[in-house]
């Protein structure tokens, strides 16, 4: 179904660095700067009506029982819980596109999770300090997974991307390890990231010395966009 690929995964200073920020700024600093200042309105993109379907589909999902979740009623969910704002789309053809790739991925991903428990986490929103950046950092995570017993426990975290753009997914990784390796004191055992419009997954297993690596990543990223918040030229309307 998927496509395996291993990764070594090795605010600003102000108060909080939020992923979603990072995200915005990676895929244009221009945009997040006016964000920052509020000289715009944010057009809000097909791209986010999606997200709260999955995350609906998500929450629908793990509020079944596992013998419950067959693939007539995943089918059922994913097509109840798909968005109807289809004017955000830029054509008819362009929602029929989307919305066949994501259901197609999204159904096989959650039939292969069917029997999987009930998560620890699920679409929680979280902070944690990062002393040597002298800042709090934000996650929104959609699952995380607890597994094992109390002597060797340990979690999955697992995240769903609708494109697969492998530099958001890169300081998704960066900034997830870092995050959880400091809330939960322990390393996760995987982190799992499916995009669903190509149907690939990403499946990396962290070591200890990718959480230095990490640190130095979202130090550089939240330096950058400090730079790009004090930087006062007109940018591109996007």
């Amino acid at each position: 179904m998927m496509h395996n690929q291993q990764w070594n995964v090795g605010s600003v200073y102000d108060t909080v660095i939020h992923e979603q920020d990072v995200e915005l700024y990676l895929r244009c600093p221009c945009c997040y700067e006016r964000k920052l200042k509020e000289q715009s309105k944010s057009h809000i993109r097909w791209e986010e009506h999606v997200e709260k379907s999955i995350q609906d589909v998500l929450l629908d999902f793990y509020a079944m029982m596992p013998e419950q979740r067959t693939e007539r009623a995943i089918a059922h969910i994913i097509e109840r819980r798909w968005t109807k704002k289809n004017l955000a789309f830029e054509s008819e053809e362009q929602h029929y596109r989307v919305k066949t790739y994501i259901t197609m991925h999204l159904k096989m991903l959650l039939t292969d999770l069917r029997r999987s428990e009930n998560p620890m986490y699920l679409l929680t929103e979280m902070t944690t300090m990062i002393e040597e950046l002298g800042a709090h950092l934000t996650m929104l995570f959609q699952v995380i997974e607890w597994r094992g017993g109390s002597q060797e426990s340990s979690y999955i975290v697992r995240k769903l991307f609708i494109h697969d753009e492998p530099q958001l997914i890169k300081s998704y990784l960066h900034i997830c390890l870092l995050f959880t390796t400091r809330m939960f004191g322990v390393m996760p055992q995987r982190m799992e990231v499916f995009t669903l419009l190509t149907g690939k997954s990403y499946i990396i297993t962290p070591e200890l010395s990718d959480i230095e690596r990490s640190l130095d990543y979202v130090r550089v990223v939240s330096r950058l966009m400090q730079e790009c918040v004090s930087n006062h030229q007109n940018c591109l309307r996007h």
